[in-house]
Protein backbone atom coordinates (compact mmCIF):
# COMPACT_ATOMS: atom_id res chain seq x y z
CA UNK A 1 0.00 0.00 0.00
CA UNK A 2 1.33 3.43 -1.01
CA UNK A 3 0.21 6.97 -0.34
CA UNK A 4 -2.82 8.09 -2.33
CA UNK A 5 -2.42 11.34 -4.26
CA UNK A 6 -5.45 12.53 -6.27
CA UNK A 7 -4.90 13.72 -9.82
CA UNK A 8 -6.70 16.11 -12.15
CA UNK A 9 -5.98 16.52 -15.86
CA UNK A 10 -2.95 14.24 -15.49
CA UNK A 11 -1.35 16.32 -12.74
CA UNK A 12 -1.26 16.10 -8.96
CA UNK A 13 -4.34 17.76 -7.48
CA UNK A 14 -4.05 21.36 -6.31
CA UNK A 15 -4.93 21.24 -2.61
CA UNK A 16 -8.37 22.74 -2.01
CA UNK A 17 -9.39 22.78 -5.67
CA UNK A 18 -12.71 21.27 -6.76
CA UNK A 19 -14.11 19.31 -9.69
CA UNK A 20 -17.62 18.22 -10.55
CA UNK A 21 -18.24 14.53 -9.88
CA UNK A 22 -21.17 12.18 -10.32
CA UNK A 23 -21.52 9.75 -7.41
CA UNK A 24 -23.83 7.02 -6.25
CA UNK A 25 -24.40 7.44 -2.51
CA UNK A 26 -25.91 4.86 -0.15
CA UNK A 27 -29.35 5.55 1.27
CA UNK A 28 -30.35 5.25 4.92
CA UNK A 29 -32.31 2.10 4.06
CA UNK A 30 -29.13 0.33 2.87
CA UNK A 31 -28.52 -1.02 6.38
CA UNK A 32 -26.54 -4.10 5.37
CA UNK A 33 -24.21 -1.91 3.33
CA UNK A 34 -23.67 0.48 6.24
CA UNK A 35 -22.96 -2.46 8.56
CA UNK A 36 -20.37 -3.82 6.14
CA UNK A 37 -18.67 -0.42 5.84
CA UNK A 38 -18.57 -0.11 9.64
CA UNK A 39 -16.92 -3.54 9.95
CA UNK A 40 -14.34 -2.57 7.33
CA UNK A 41 -13.63 0.73 9.07
CA UNK A 42 -12.95 -1.13 12.32
CA UNK A 43 -10.52 -3.43 10.50
CA UNK A 44 -8.72 -0.47 8.92
CA UNK A 45 -8.01 1.03 12.34
CA UNK A 46 -4.25 1.02 12.95
CA UNK A 47 -3.34 1.30 9.28
CA UNK A 48 -2.21 4.60 7.68
CA UNK A 49 -5.55 5.04 5.94
CA UNK A 50 -7.96 7.97 6.01
CA UNK A 51 -11.29 6.16 6.38
CA UNK A 52 -14.10 7.77 4.42
CA UNK A 53 -16.78 9.05 6.85
CA UNK A 54 -20.30 7.68 6.52
CA UNK A 55 -21.59 10.85 4.84
CA UNK A 56 -18.85 10.71 2.19
CA UNK A 57 -19.02 7.02 1.21
CA UNK A 58 -19.68 6.75 -2.52
CA UNK A 59 -19.27 4.97 -5.81
CA UNK A 60 -17.69 7.23 -8.43
CA UNK A 61 -19.59 7.19 -11.72
CA UNK A 62 -17.74 9.95 -13.56
CA UNK A 63 -15.81 13.21 -13.16
CA UNK A 64 -15.88 16.32 -15.34
CA UNK A 65 -12.18 16.75 -16.12
CA UNK A 66 -12.66 19.60 -18.58
CA UNK A 67 -12.13 22.36 -15.99
CA UNK A 68 -12.00 22.98 -12.24
CA UNK A 69 -15.42 23.48 -10.74
CA UNK A 70 -14.58 27.12 -10.00
CA UNK A 71 -14.50 27.72 -13.77
CA UNK A 72 -17.94 26.19 -14.38
CA UNK A 73 -20.65 28.80 -13.87
CA UNK A 74 -24.32 28.52 -12.98
CA UNK A 75 -25.57 28.50 -16.58
CA UNK A 76 -23.23 25.68 -17.57
CA UNK A 77 -24.19 23.68 -14.48
CA UNK A 78 -27.87 24.11 -15.32
CA UNK A 79 -27.25 22.85 -18.84
CA UNK A 80 -25.43 19.81 -17.47
CA UNK A 81 -28.22 19.04 -14.99
CA UNK A 82 -30.80 19.25 -17.78
CA UNK A 83 -28.77 16.92 -20.00
CA UNK A 84 -28.24 14.45 -17.16
CA UNK A 85 -31.94 14.36 -16.31
CA UNK A 86 -32.72 13.56 -19.93
CA UNK A 87 -30.20 10.72 -20.07
CA UNK A 88 -31.07 9.20 -16.68
CA UNK A 89 -34.69 8.69 -17.70
CA UNK A 90 -33.36 5.86 -19.84
CA UNK A 91 -32.29 3.66 -16.92
CA UNK A 92 -34.46 2.35 -14.10
CA UNK A 93 -33.27 1.98 -10.49
CA UNK A 94 -31.26 -1.18 -9.84
CA UNK A 95 -29.32 -3.02 -7.15
CA UNK A 96 -25.64 -3.92 -7.04
CA UNK A 97 -23.83 -6.23 -4.64
CA UNK A 98 -20.89 -4.63 -2.84
CA UNK A 99 -17.98 -6.76 -1.62
CA UNK A 100 -15.79 -8.47 -0.83
CA UNK A 101 -13.62 -5.75 0.75
CA UNK A 102 -10.19 -5.45 -0.85
CA UNK A 103 -6.95 -3.74 0.08
CA UNK A 104 -5.53 -2.11 -3.02
CA UNK A 105 -2.43 -0.10 -3.85
CA UNK A 106 -3.76 3.12 -2.30
CA UNK A 107 -6.31 2.10 0.33
CA UNK A 108 -9.34 -0.18 0.50
CA UNK A 109 -12.51 -0.63 -1.55
CA UNK A 110 -15.65 -2.70 -1.90
CA UNK A 111 -15.91 -4.14 -5.39
CA UNK A 112 -19.34 -3.90 -7.00
CA UNK A 113 -21.05 -6.42 -9.28
CA UNK A 114 -22.63 -7.21 -11.63
CA UNK A 115 -21.01 -4.57 -13.80
CA UNK A 116 -23.56 -4.06 -16.56
CA UNK A 117 -25.92 -1.55 -14.94
CA UNK A 118 -23.15 0.61 -13.46
CA UNK A 119 -21.39 0.67 -16.83
CA UNK A 120 -24.66 1.67 -18.49
CA UNK A 121 -25.12 4.43 -15.90
CA UNK A 122 -21.61 5.70 -16.52
CA UNK A 123 -22.19 5.71 -20.27
CA UNK A 124 -25.35 7.79 -19.88
CA UNK A 125 -23.50 10.25 -17.64
CA UNK A 126 -20.77 10.49 -20.24
CA UNK A 127 -23.30 11.24 -22.96
CA UNK A 128 -24.51 14.23 -20.95
CA UNK A 129 -20.96 15.41 -20.25
CA UNK A 130 -20.01 15.10 -23.91
CA UNK A 131 -23.11 17.06 -24.92
CA UNK A 132 -22.50 19.94 -22.52
CA UNK A 133 -18.78 19.91 -21.71
CA UNK A 134 -17.37 18.25 -24.91
CA UNK A 135 -14.92 15.36 -25.14
CA UNK A 136 -12.33 16.96 -22.84
CA UNK A 137 -14.60 16.10 -19.89
CA UNK A 138 -13.58 12.42 -20.06
CA UNK A 139 -9.91 11.56 -19.61
CA UNK A 140 -9.98 7.81 -18.86
CA UNK A 141 -11.60 4.62 -20.10
CA UNK A 142 -13.16 3.78 -16.73
CA UNK A 143 -12.37 0.91 -14.39
CA UNK A 144 -14.32 -1.53 -12.26
CA UNK A 145 -17.05 -0.04 -10.13
CA UNK A 146 -16.23 0.17 -6.44
CA UNK A 147 -17.16 1.91 -3.22
CA UNK A 148 -14.15 3.66 -1.70
CA UNK A 149 -13.54 2.82 1.98
CA UNK A 150 -10.32 4.70 2.65
CA UNK A 151 -7.21 6.26 1.15
CA UNK A 152 -3.66 5.55 2.32
CA UNK A 153 -1.56 8.47 3.58
CA UNK A 154 1.63 6.42 4.02
CA UNK A 155 3.15 3.13 2.89
CA UNK A 156 2.26 -0.14 4.63
CA UNK A 157 2.23 -3.89 4.00
CA UNK A 158 -1.27 -4.55 2.69
CA UNK A 159 -1.09 -8.36 3.02
CA UNK A 160 -2.08 -8.43 6.74
CA UNK A 161 -4.85 -5.94 6.01
CA UNK A 162 -6.21 -8.08 3.19
CA UNK A 163 -6.19 -11.13 5.45
CA UNK A 164 -8.10 -9.19 8.10
CA UNK A 165 -10.63 -7.89 5.57
CA UNK A 166 -11.24 -11.44 4.35
CA UNK A 167 -12.36 -12.43 7.85
CA UNK A 168 -15.28 -9.98 7.76
CA UNK A 169 -18.58 -11.83 7.46
CA UNK A 170 -20.93 -11.23 5.81
CA UNK A 171 -18.55 -9.87 3.21
CA UNK A 172 -21.20 -8.64 0.75
CA UNK A 173 -24.14 -6.25 0.96
CA UNK A 174 -26.73 -4.96 -1.53
CA UNK A 175 -26.88 -1.30 -2.50
CA UNK A 176 -29.86 0.25 -4.26
CA UNK A 177 -29.05 2.76 -7.01
CA UNK A 178 -32.05 5.02 -7.53
CA UNK A 179 -30.45 8.44 -7.99
CA UNK A 180 -27.21 10.09 -8.96
CA UNK A 181 -25.56 12.95 -7.06
CA UNK A 182 -23.82 15.81 -8.84
CA UNK A 183 -21.23 17.15 -6.38
CA UNK A 184 -18.47 19.74 -6.26
CA UNK A 185 -15.70 17.58 -4.78
CA UNK A 186 -12.58 19.05 -3.18
CA UNK A 187 -9.39 17.27 -2.19
CA UNK A 188 -7.26 18.95 0.48
CA UNK A 189 -3.76 18.00 1.65
CA UNK A 190 -3.57 18.07 5.47
CA UNK A 191 -0.07 18.31 7.02
CA UNK A 192 1.12 15.38 9.16
CA UNK A 193 3.49 15.49 12.10
CA UNK A 194 6.16 13.59 10.16
CA UNK A 195 6.22 16.22 7.40
CA UNK A 196 3.99 14.33 4.98
CA UNK A 197 0.40 15.03 4.04
CA UNK A 198 -2.91 13.20 4.28
CA UNK A 199 -5.35 13.83 1.44
CA UNK A 200 -9.00 14.14 2.48
CA UNK A 201 -12.09 14.88 0.41
CA UNK A 202 -15.23 16.86 1.06
CA UNK A 203 -17.93 18.23 -1.19
CA UNK A 204 -20.78 20.63 -1.80
CA UNK A 205 -24.00 19.22 -3.28
CA UNK A 206 -25.05 20.58 -6.68
CA UNK A 207 -28.03 18.40 -7.69
CA UNK A 208 -29.75 15.09 -6.97
CA UNK A 209 -30.88 13.32 -10.14
CA UNK A 210 -33.40 10.43 -10.06
CA UNK A 211 -33.10 7.41 -12.32
CA UNK A 212 -36.02 6.32 -14.48
CA UNK A 213 -39.29 8.01 -15.27
CA UNK A 214 -40.98 8.00 -11.87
Amino acid sequence: MKQFVPTFQGQDWESGAGALHLYVRPEEADTEFHDLVAACRETLDGYPVWCVPDDLVHITVEMDASAPSSDIGAAERTRLITALKGELKRIEPFTVLCGSPLANRSGAVLDTHPDQRLVALRNLARCALWEVRDTSAITHEGGRGHASLGYAYDSADSDPLQSALRRISPSHAPLTVSRLHLLDVRWTAHPRADGGVRWEADWDPVAVLPLGTF
